[in-house]
């Protein structure tokens, strides 16, 4: 099974994005705070994941979970994706 990990860090302007492949990690990317939201989403889309886990704050990661789930309906008029929060 394919997720796709993110160590989100609110006082870090650069963030750590990781795409796995059931235990074996496959590809590594990084974003902005800013653009997250739709990295997240064009990985997703390019990896066919449905799947995404948000490490770190959880207060912190609702808020991009929320901007994930907007930018979601905007771009498919649904939300198709799992977001978990982990802590």
């Amino acid at each position: 099974m394919k997720k796709i990990v993110s160590v989100i860090k609110p006082f870090t302007l650069v963030q750590n994005i990781f795409v796995y492949e059931n235990t074996d990690k496959i590809a590594t990317y990084t974003s902005n705070l800013n653009d997250i939201q739709n990295i997240l989403l064009n990985l997703a889309e390019e990896y066919q994941i449905n799947n995404i886990s948000l490490v770190g704050s959880k207060k912190f990661s609702k808020g991009i979970k929320e901007k994930i789930e907007q930018a979601e309906m905007v771009k498919y008029n649904e939300n198709k994706l799992n977001i978990n929060l982990i802590n």
